[in-house]
C-alpha cells in the first residue's frame, strides 16, 4: 500500500522534481500577443452565420475579409450588407461588404481590426426561415395533399 502511494506522489511531484513546464494552451486576457517568432498578435472573435465561428489569434493589423477566410468564410444566406464589428471598448462598426470591396484600398484600413473585436454576421431572414423552419416541409406537405386529393376527385 505505501508502494502505491510513494508511486502516486511521485507521479504528482514530477513536475516540480524534474523541472518539467507545463505550457498553459489558454487564450491570453492581454490585448496583444509576442509570438516566439516576434511577430504581434492578438485574439479576434468570428460569430455568426461563418463556416467556423469561433476565437482567432491573428496578426496585428489584419483585415476583415482575411478574418472572415480563417473562419472559413461566410455561409450562402449570410447577411453581408449589415456586418457588425463590436470593439472591445463598446463602440462598433457596421459594414456593407459590397460597399467595402467597391471601396478603393487607401479607405479600406480604416476597417483594420483591433485585439478583442467581435465580427458578427447574421444570417438573412428569408435564409432563416427556409433552413431553420419546417415551413417549406410545411408547404409541400399541403401542396402534396392537395394534388393527391385532385387525383382522388377525378
Amino acid at each position: 500500500m505505501k508502494k502505491k502511494i510513494y508511486i502516486l506522489l511521485l507521479l504528482l511531484l514530477q513536475p516540480l522534481l524534474f523541472g518539467i513546464t507545463v505550457k498553459s494552451e489558454m487564450l491570453s486576457n492581454e490585448p496583444y500577443i509576442m509570438g516566439e517568432d516576434g511577430v504581434v498578435r492578438m485574439n479576434i472573435n468570428i460569430m455568426g452565420h461563418v463556416k467556423n465561428p469561433g476565437t482567432f489569434i491573428v496578426y496585428d493589423g489584419i483585415d476583415i475579409l482575411t478574418s472572415l477566410s480563417l473562419a472559413g468564410g461566410y455561409l450562402q444566406g449570410a447577411n453581408l450588407k449589415k456586418i457588425l464589428i463590436r470593439h472591445f471598448d463598446g463602440t462598433s462598426d457596421l459594414i456593407n461588404l459590397d460597399e467595402f470591396m467597391s471601396e478603393n484600398t487607401s479607405e479600406n484600413s480604416k476597417y483594420k481590426l483591433r485585439p478583442r473585436d467581435t465580427i458578427y454576421i447574421k444570417q438573412k431572414l428569408g435564409s432563416k426561415l427556409i433552413t431553420s423552419s419546417k415551413l417549406p416541409t410545411i408547404i409541400l406537405s399541403i401542396l402534396n395533399i392537395a394534388l393527391t386529393l385532385e387525383r382522388t376527385n377525378n
